[in-house]
């Protein structure tokens, strides 16, 4: 192989880009023998597949599984970690028919490799009855659903979105298997970062719940490529801890790897696609891995041109394909139909497409896990391979172009997720509640920091708790179906609207950035043009774009807003700290950019709604007289702050596993809430998902990281190696390389804090002491920052009453007759200004031609009760004018369903802003928190144990019958009860109701806390 790699970069005159080589040497296998005791026809089926040893890591994982411990197999590709688990498994159906294992996959390709490679094993068992193993997932047709749930296979292959969906909201169905579930196997671990990986911990939680609800409790036997810190990762991921074995012993083939730097010559894409086309006609299988869609669509494209021959024999594969593209592209490929594959990095896992033998990395491809376990494709079944790493102009990629050996010996990253990220564990806690209640065991379970979110959930409605309190579930019955697992929101379909037909997906997170109007949307070689963003029905409309000679880049600009600050630390030079952030990003605009030279060709406007989420973020406090100082000095300060934060983003995956897409940033040169210069990194997904507090802990690691970068890279005014981004917002302006190198000088400690200069803007935030604070990089109380730009609150406006003879003549009010004979007043419940209001109509809808026309059913009978004097006062229709201004002049009105129907019945009678008047509306109140009404009847039933003395149709029967006595007595009944339910739900947080079911739950009185934070005050 290293022969022909000479001759491959001679053909295609690529010699002198040549800047690294290093030959990896082949590795012996380490054996270990199999264990005595397998069950006979087990170690058969074992020798009958040529397995009469075991490579050494998976003798010590299968150790493990058979005593019963937990594991996570932690080796490189193609090393056979697939065996540590179907081993045991089928050890456990043959010594028990019963025994099930559940096994989940990330990838549907991988379910389909993993059911050949069990069955192959299994057919040589020659067992009686057969054990039987199955794939559950979305391509599988309702009736073999069916027959799957009735007699479940002794292994059932899924996906994390299957067991999400499918399995465990639907666990009475599954009851048979949940019970007798002796494994669970998750595989690729590795690929669970971020927000997928925080999903699939809390399915796995799920998981848990359910099985301990059926009397089992699975082993887990997880695997994974090579990671850092694999111990932590099996206890984020799996909410366990596991055994690791992370010692290989399968032999590994020699590999020649060849790093070229290309910019000062071509385009690294230019330089891929001579080696791609060059590799594919010497009949060499090879696979060439890009960082983006659009690179992967184009280097596809730019293949066929150069050779129309090769575009049957060369595909482009990547997410958002569908799934029957992407089954025939691994078919063909692996049956050696295809001799070249241009991927993203949906092709980066174990899916068997067959031996290759040449790898292009078109650019590093952002961590060292990755980049492993895509040179891990080719070279397999011991044969030598070429792997070819072209480097982008890129940070990263300089990185390591300037530093080769580093590559080799760097310790791969650590897994980064956020198991308490609020806004994906809330979802996943009512996805729990609604498959079984949540009780004081789960708050254990799941620990302080996510079931702490359980009172909010409340609050909203989102969980109900039982009448008895300590037990949640949810009302919604498929709460699961809102979950998305790869995003934070849901899937953009893409319909060519020339046909109707689907050509692909996106995330809701990447729709507004590359499916806004007027964008490219690229797919299958194709270019499409973006006609219409649907945000309300998450569809995508684009036509076929086919002279498009052009890409699009989006412009955007950011507010980032400190909400809450979580942790400060003092370092000398500058301060970090690391909070909760409010981010809004305003898309202004886009550029069209050729495709041949990258130059922007024109600009766009561009009319979107602003996108606003919360996150976790870490910041860098700067010195204010290093503003001072750069101005003095012809520099750029807002230019030399914004390339220092690029830089710091692009350098950021050295410290943990994500690209620098997982990540924003924003930078200020006077931040308002801190009044110094600033510059924020945040996690780019809502909640967070634990990089900002990576680069938090290691801050200084990586502005040192950072400006030895910007040191070493030769340009003068900045480029993609340095200071560029390429998911720049504001198209890299402004940029002052050479004044962030400064910066980073002072940050560093290489040069001194300049003093400060006269006139020059106060060094401290609002409130903060002028002196150095003291070191506090332990954690510290959060601190609520207020928000920037928010008046004080206005001084009350005196209420103008009218006079005590036009309020309380006594033909007007009356007090109740006796003590106790108005509303019976819960005891605690303090008197107030409050009017407690209600009335009663003359016609009905039916009578005046619907409920729309509810101003039309006129006023029979009015009754309030003013709760702080204990006076009563009832209306009569020529009395509407008077009951109006009443309610105008009140404190608070307080009534049920009064807003929607009380005040439109009283419109017909004045030209009055009923929306002016203080009002708490319970029946409001709560369709708000519930999203559905609840009648009156209802909750005086359920929560007080008291009736109604009518209803509306008995009361217009009466005001039919002139029997104003009975209406009035109604009407006061009506009013007192609402008393007592305003009274009972501030007194005890929460008023009573029957769900469909017939449970009895408490629905949360939102007024309660209202009404208490209003007595503090």
């Amino acid at each position: 192989m290293k022969d022909y790699a000479a001759s491959l970069l001679k053909a295609t005159g690529l010699s002198r880009q040549v800047v690294h080589r290093h030959d990896t040497r082949a590795v012996p296998a380490g054996h270990a023998p199999l264990p005595d005791d397998l069950p006979p026809r087990l170690r058969t089926a074992l020798h009958e597949s040529g397995i009469r040893e075991l490579f050494s890591h998976q003798a010590e994982a299968i150790g493990h599984v058979r005593a019963g411990r937990s594991v996570l197999v932690v080796t490189p590709t193609a090393s056979g970690k697939s065996l540590a688990y179907n081993v045991p498994v089928l050890e456990a159906c043959l010594r028990d028919p019963r025994a099930r294992a559940l096994y989940i996959f990330p990838y549907k390709a991988l379910e389909q490799d993993q059911r050949a490679a069990f069955e192959q094993l299994a057919a040589g068992l020659g067992a009686q009855e057969p054990i039987r193993c199955a794939i559950y997932d979305g391509d599988t047709p309702p009736a073999e659903r069916r027959k799957l749930r009735a007699d479940p296979p002794h292994v059932l292959i899924t996906n994390p979105d299957m067991v999400h969906l499918g399995l465990l909201p639907h666990h009475e169905a599954w009851r048979d298997f949940f019970a007798h579930l002796r494994h669970v196997v998750v595989d690729e671990l590795h690929v669970y970062r971020g927000v997928f990986g925080t999903h699939l911990h809390h399915i796995l939680q799920r998981l848990r719940r359910i099985c301990e609800r059926y009397g089992a409790d699975p082993v887990v036997v997880a695997a994974s490529a090579t990671v850092g810190e694999p111990g932590r990762l099996g206890r984020d991921l799996l909410g366990r801890d596991v055994e690791v074995v992370d010692r290989s012993g399968a032999p590994q083939a020699g590999r020649h790897v060849i790093f070229l730097d290309p910019r000062m010559e071509m385009s690294p894409y230019t330089v891929a696609t001579r080696l791609l086309v060059r590799s594919v006609r010497d009949g060499r299988r090879t696979i060439a891995f890009t960082k983006a869609r659009r690179v992967t669509e184009l280097i596809h494209s730019w293949v066929g041109g150069i050779d129309p021959a090769l575009r049957r024999r060369v595909a482009a594969y990547r997410a958002g394909y569908l799934p029957e593209e992407r089954r025939s592209i691994e078919r063909r490929l692996a049956g050696g139909e295809l001799l070249g594959v241009i991927s993203t990095s949906a092709l980066e896992h174990g899916i068997d497409i067959g031996g290759l033998d040449v790898c292009i990395l078109v650019g590093y491809p952002g961590s060292i896990i990755s980049s492993w376990q895509r040179i891990g494709r080719v070279g397999r079944q011991e044969r030598e391979s070429l792997v070819l790493l072209v480097g982008m102009p890129d940070a990263l990629d300089q990185y390591f172009l300037s530093n080769p050996d580093e590559f080799f010996s760097r310790p791969y990253e650590r897994v980064v997720l956020d198991a308490a990220n609020p806004v994906l564990a809330s979802a996943h806690l009512v996805c729990a509640g609604a498959e079984l209640p949540l009780t004081g065991a789960d708050a254990r379970a799941y620990g302080s920091d996510v079931f702490g979110l359980v009172p909010d959930l409340v609050r909203r409605g989102r969980l109900l708790e039982d009448a008895g309190g300590g037990c949640w579930y949810s009302l919604r019955r498929s709460p699961q179906r809102d979950v998305h697992l790869r995003s934070m929101g849901g899937t953009y379909e893409i319909r060519d609207r020339s046909t109707g037909r689907i050509i692909g997906t996106v995330d809701a997170v990447r729709a507004r950035l590359e499916c806004h109007p007027g964008a490219i949307y690229l797919h299958g070689g194709r270019s499409y043009l973006v006609r219409h963003l649907d945000m309300d029905r998450a569809v995508v409309h684009a036509e076929p774009a086919w002279d498009a000679d052009y890409f699009t880049v989006p412009l955007t600009e950011k507010e980032t807003e400190i909400i809450e600050r979580h942790e400060r630390a003092d370092h000398g030079s500058f301060r970090a700290g690391l909070g909760r952030l409010k981010v809004t990003t305003y898309f202004r605009g886009y550029v069209k950019k050729s495709l041949a030279s990258q130059e922007v060709i024109s600009e766009h406007s561009l009319d979107l709604p602003p996108a606003m989420f919360e996150t976790v973020g870490l910041w860098v406090e700067l010195p204010a007289s290093l503003g001072d100082e750069v101005r003095a000095r012809q520099g750029h300060f807002m230019g030399a702050i914004h390339a220092t934060e690029h830089a710091a983003i692009g350098l950021f995956p050295l410290l943990a596993l994500c690209d620098r897409f997982d990540l924003g940033g924003i930078s200020y040169p006077r931040h308002p809430q801190l009044a110094v210069p600033a510059f924020f990194i945040y996690d780019g997904q809502a909640g967070g998902i634990g990089l900002a507090a990576q680069g938090y802990e290691r801050i200084r690691e990586l502005l040192d990281r950072t400006r030895r970068l910007v040191a070493a890279c030769p340009c003068e005014a900045g480029c993609p190696s340095c200071v560029q981004s390429p998911k720049c917002g504001n198209g890299n302006r402004p940029l002052d390389k050479a004044f962030a190198l400064y910066l980073l000088d002072v940050l560093c400690g290489l040069e001194p804090v300049p003093e400060r200069r006269e006139g020059a803007l106060p060094a401290t935030g609002p409130g903060e002491r002028s002196g150095p604070p003291p070191d506090t990089r332990a954690p510290v109380v959060p601190v609520r920052i207020p928000p920037r730009d928010v008046p004080p609150p206005a001084a009350p406006v005196p209420r103008r009453e009218r006079p005590s003879s036009e309020r309380d003549g006594p033909a007007r009010w009356t007090r109740s007759a006796a003590p106790g004979a108005g509303p019976a007043v819960l005891p605690g419940a303090a008197p107030s200004r409050d009017l407690i209001f209600d009335l009663e109509t003359r016609r009905s809808a039916d009578d005046v031609g619907g409920w729309s026309r509810i101003a039309d059913m006129g006023l029979a009978l009015a009754v309030i009760w003013d709760r702080g004097r204990d006076r009563w006062r009832v209306y009569r229709e020529d009395e509407a004018k008077d009951l109006i201004i009443d309610l105008l002049s009140a404190h608070r009105v307080v009534g049920f369903n009064i807003r929607r129907f009380d005040y439109t019945v009283l419109s017909a009678y004045a030209q009055a802003d009923f929306s002016r008047i203080p009002t708490l509306d319970l029946l409001e109140e709560i369709h708000g928190t519930l999203g559905f009404r609840l009648s009156l009847a209802h909750l005086a039933e359920t929560t007080l144990g008291v009736a109604k003395s009518g209803d509306g149709r008995t009361s217009l029967a009466w005001v039919r019958d002139g029997r104003w006595d009975l209406v009035e007595s109604y009407c006061r009944r009506d009013v007192e009860i609402t008393a007592r339910l305003y009274d009972y739900g501030r007194l005890n947080g929460h008023l009573i109701f029957r769900d469909r079911e017939g449970r009895a739950a408490r629905i949360p009185a939102t007024w309660a806390e209202r009404d208490g934070r209003s007595a503090r005050c």
